[in-house]
């Protein structure tokens, strides 16, 4: 039996940074702890991993959330229990986890194949229209339906390995699979969220053309509005779902906890856990910096994607430059969305700052941090970004978007961390004209630079060390176990 089962989507180990990062550290970190993955991918194959996978991982397992139903040649029908189930989840005003448990219950090895590719649930498809879709053409309906309940059916099917305890870190698919496991097996759930998955799938919902495309010169917003309206529903019910069955509810920062718990986490079960660092490594990259005689130097540092905002950050540069000698190093690979990276390489052109501004691409972040003088993140969205503490352990100060834990990162969570002073300057998202002022405002003040790189130092080796948040872990395991784990060979047994 696995100690704890970490279930995980679109992420460790095959996505560098973020959670996946997070995730990598948290296993090396507590090497006696023998870890499983049920990794969550889009599609059935094997895509390469992006980190060296820990030895304290002794199990793995992919789960493709769409591709090719199971077919063995038999008409799969399926039980009226299980029609009776996804029939209750769409009643208007019905409370989802009863139907939820039903679902579990009532699974039959092949729930995908019998709601989505059966006589029975074409009738029950028709019977929901009628009831609730008829403002919306049948056809559209059903492809939503398909789309929708795909991805949730074949979570039904999926057969988990034993484990003490599951951990995930979203409240999408991969809550609802571990929402599963408690029902089934009665294990310990712990949900520690990085980003907030409602949130985040709302931007994705209005922005989305995937959803709805309207006939060409004929479009409905009353059918888009259902349409997008019933994504919107089923996102949120996931979260609910996933809240309603753990254990214990973890978060990064305390601007998330206050919108988890209007979301419907149960607060009692909440609990703030920052993200940490070992901060002895970057004690030999705290030299002081002198930019007298040479640009002032401001990294980006982070994927190349559109909600990282990184042409907010070129703008920024071109504004500075006006008024201060500035060079931007963006460091961060740019394989996930080339598009957008084409995108920045033509804004930098036409901003004419080619000569400003070098694209390092993956780099080794401790290499480059000593030749930064500043860190500026210009996100749209973010939790609590491991690269400003990163940045503050190595003396480097932040300009930061006012978005998830930034400005408590830089100002102080607490009045005893707020009393250390700031850190770094927070700034609006989408500001090229306010992150560049702040950027010219720490050029052009060496001292208050060098304050706060001081400031950041300490707030790093008293309030976010990894070592604290290891041991959160530890025993927060061994209590939703409920006993003491048999070490590794080779690993001696510490105390939690």
């Amino acid at each position: 039996m696995l100690d704890v089962c970490l279930v995980l989507e679109g992420t460790y180990p095959y996505v560098l940074g973020g959670v996946a990062s997070w995730v990598h550290q948290l296993i090396s970190g507590l090497p006696d702890v023998r870890f499983g993955l049920v990794c969550l991918v889009a599609e059935d194959g094997k895509p390469p991993d992006r980190y060296l996978v820990p030895p304290n991982v002794v199990f793995r397992q992919d789960v493709a959330l769409f591709g090719k139903l199971p077919d063995d040649g038999r008409r799969a029908e399926p039980t009226r229990g299980l029609i009776d189930a996804a029939r209750g989840l769409h009643a208007p005003g019905a409370l989802r986890c009863p139907f939820f448990r039903q679902l579990a219950r009532q699974s039959q090895g092949r729930s995908a194949a019998c709601l989505l590719a059966s006589k029975a649930a074409w009738g029950l498809v028709r019977e929901l229209y009628r009831q609730r879709g008829r403002s919306v053409p049948i056809m559209d309906y059903f492809w939503t339906w398909r789309a929708i309940h795909t991805p949730l059916l074949r979570l039904l099917d999926v057969e988990l390995p034993a484990a003490k305890v599951y951990h995930t870190t979203s409240t999408g698919y991969a809550g609802l699979l571990a929402a599963l496991a408690k029902l089934r097996l009665g294990a310990g759930v712990a949900v520690t969220e990085h980003g907030l998955f409602g949130r985040e799938r709302e931007l994705e919902i209005f922005n989305a053309d995937w959803i709805y495309r309207a006939p060409a010169g004929r479009a409905n917003p009353e059918h888009e509005r259902f349409l997008k309206g019933w994504w919107r529903a089923s996102f949120n019910a996931m979260c609910e779902l996933t809240y309603g069955h753990a254990d214990q509810l973890i978060t990064l920062h305390d601007a998330n906890r206050r919108i988890q718990v209007d979301s419907g986490a149960p607060a009692d079960r909440l609990a703030v856990v920052p993200n940490g660092i070992d901060p002895e490594p970057y004690v030999p990259l705290r030299a002081g910096r002198d930019w007298s005689e040479r640009p002032f130097r401001v990294g980006y540092i982070g994927r190349i994607v559109p909600i990282k905002d990184l042409k907010t950050f070129l703008r920024a540069i071109a504004l500075a430059n006006r008024e201060e000698p500035v060079e931007g190093l963006v460091l961060g690979p740019g394989e996930e969305s080339p598009d957008y990276v084409a995108s920045c390489h033509e804004l930098v052109a036409d901003l004419g700052i080619a000569d400003k501004v070098t694209f390092a691409g993956k780099v080794d972040v401790a290499a480059w941090l000593p030749r930064l003088d500043v860190l500026a993140m210009t996100s749209i969205s973010e939790s609590q970004p491991l690269v400003i503490l990163e940045a503050a352990a190595a003396g480097v100060p932040s300009i930061a978007t006012d978005v998830g834990a930034c400005r408590e990162m830089l100002e102080g969570r607490t009045p005893e961390d707020a009393a250390l002073g700031e850190s770094g300057l927070v700034t609006p998202p989408l500001s090229p004209e306010e992150t560049a002022r702040a950027i010219v405002a720490l050029a052009r003040d060496p001292r208050r630079h060098a304050a706060m790189a001081a400031a950041g130092i300490e707030r790093v080796e008293r309030f976010y060390r990894q070592a604290d948040v290891y041991a959160f872990y530890r025993q927060l395991y061994l209590d939703l176990a409920g006993e003491r784990y048999e070490p590794l060979a080779g690993h001696d047994r510490r105390a939690a």
